[in-house]
């Protein structure tokens, strides 16, 4: 997921809905640009699970191409963090994935994890904002159940 984030910040249908999703945009609004993207991923996406059997991630370039070609992609919540971290990283700012379980779960001993999001730093404040789009208006509900969580940052 991280892989296809980090190929895809520097591509040109990543840095094209970038400049989309923030034209209207103060210039180093970071926060604005950051909720900017993350609301058009919401509003032009569509959340389906993935095969039954299969851990499917899409390139967000792709993604991004199928949006500006007025598409609606389907994409998971891998997708969508991997998509906000291309976008973050394209715009000039620093992001995390976070992956969280919600149950106390383990296979082989190794903790199961079963959701992931993307969080972007807010460079004058320091400050760390979840960018999730399972919660939406619940993220601090959603917050508070998670059992344990592992921080991924980006490269």
């Amino acid at each position: 997921m991280h892989h296809a984030a980090l190929e895809s910040q520097g591509s040109l249908w990543t840095r094209k809905f970038v400049e989309w999703c923030c034209e209207r945009i103060s210039s180093k609004d970071y926060l604005s640009e950051y909720l900017a993207i993350h609301n058009a991923l919401l509003s032009r996406c569509r959340y389906m699970r993935d095969p039954r059997t299969v851990e499917l991630v899409k390139a967000p370039y792709l993604v991004f191409e199928e949006i500006m070609r007025g598409g609606r992609p389907s994409i998971d919540c891998d997708d969508f963090a991997a998509c906000e971290e291309a976008a973050i990283l394209a715009a000039g700012g620093s992001c995390q994935l976070v992956t969280v379980a919600f149950r106390d779960a383990f296979y082989d001993g190794r903790r199961q994890y079963s959701h992931v999001f993307a969080r972007a730093l807010e460079p004058r404040t320091k400050t760390w904002v979840v960018l999730d789009p399972v919660a939406a208006d619940k993220t601090s509900e959603m917050l508070s159940k998670v059992k344990a969580a592992a921080i991924w940052p980006c490269a």
